[in-house]
């Protein structure tokens, strides 16, 4: 719905540039029309009120304030290099197998951000971004909201496309004119009223909150184990293949260790497995020793990567 209150101050030149009221000559002579409907606009400089374009003949156009205001920001953005954008948070929980939770941060303050290339109204499949531009390795998509916001369909089709998305609300402006000063602090300067659609370094956001999480979580003591009324045998060994590697699981009353002959990458993959179940290293027997209550996930975990049936050795 238009802003009635809000004056046109923006129109299109001859040559097809946005030009603000303030920068054309008075009158019929600005050589301007409304971006919307393309009629002549007057340029109107008088000393009572703001000054703005008023359509020159008995035009109805509605809608020509704001879209003279939504072309004359998207100018702005292909021809600034870069923006502000928002801070970004995102927050992960963990929680391991014997018990142990943690929650992780990761953040991005509100900063600048520079535009390698930039294009507007570059079609992509079913959507037409305002503004497109690359950012390091990324794209990111820039929409300018006077009146129309990302609504459940686009907000859908930009999560499937994964594509950094920032929001610029102009629609809460409150007075009667623009000016290209005000429009440069809330479209490139400032982040008070952008908002993120997808975030930018999602999954290393992601990343960075889990490994917080899991930080957490392992710098918590291990918790005791509660062992069975009749204890098992004292050595019940089961043998694992990953690739030409054996891989022995050894169950003791007090817990199972996890043995391997050298190999620098079945030895990161272990790792993984046992760091994430809560297990710790044992030097003097070069094993890796793991809660009782932890069996069903490690064989769980080692069983993915195995290349054969296990074996019962015990």
């Amino acid at each position: 719905m238009e802003n009635q209150s809000l004056l046109q101050s923006f129109a299109m030149d001859k040559h097809g540039r946005i030009r603000s009221v303030d920068e054309v000559t008075r009158g019929l002579a600005c050589e301007c029309v409304c971006p919307n409907c393309g009629d002549a606009v007057i340029a109107r400089q008088g000393e009572v009120r703001e000054w703005h374009f008023a359509h020159a003949g008995d035009s109805h156009c509605e809608g020509g304030t704001e879209s003279a205001l939504h072309l004359a920001a998207k100018q702005l953005l292909l021809e600034s290099g870069g923006l502000s954008v928002p801070e970004i948070q995102v927050t992960k929980e963990v929680r391991l197998p014997d018990g142990r939770s943690g929650e992780g941060k990761a953040y991005r303050p509100e900063r600048w951000i520079d535009f390698q290339t930039v294009e507007a109204e570059k079609a992509l499949g079913a959507i037409r971004p305002d503004i497109v531009a690359v950012v390091g390795n990324s794209m990111l998509f820039v929409e300018i909201a006077v009146t129309h916001f990302v609504d459940t369909e686009k907000r859908a089709i930009l999560a499937e496309l994964r594509v950094p998305t920032i929001e610029i609300d102009l629609s809460s402006f409150q007075s009667e004119k623009w000016t290209w000063e005000l429009l440069t602090e809330y479209v490139i300067e400032h982040a008070i009223n952008k908002r993120w659609v997808h975030l930018l370094e999602l999954e290393t956001l992601r990343h960075e909150a889990h490994e917080m999480a899991m930080q957490v979580a392992l710098s918590q003591p291990i918790p005791e184990c509660e062992f069975p009324t009749v204890p098992p045998p004292a050595v019940v060994r089961t043998r694992f293949w990953i690739g030409n590697r054996m891989v022995d699981t050894i169950e003791r009353p007090f817990g199972i260790a996890v043995w391997s002959p050298y190999d620098p990458e079945l030895n990161i993959l272990i790792k993984s497995i046992v760091r994430f179940l809560g297990g710790r290293w044992q030097p003097r027997f070069k094993n890796w020793l793991l809660p009782l209550n932890s069996k069903a996930w490690l064989f769980q975990e080692l069983g993915k990567h195995s290349t054969r049936a296990p074996e019962r050795l015990t």
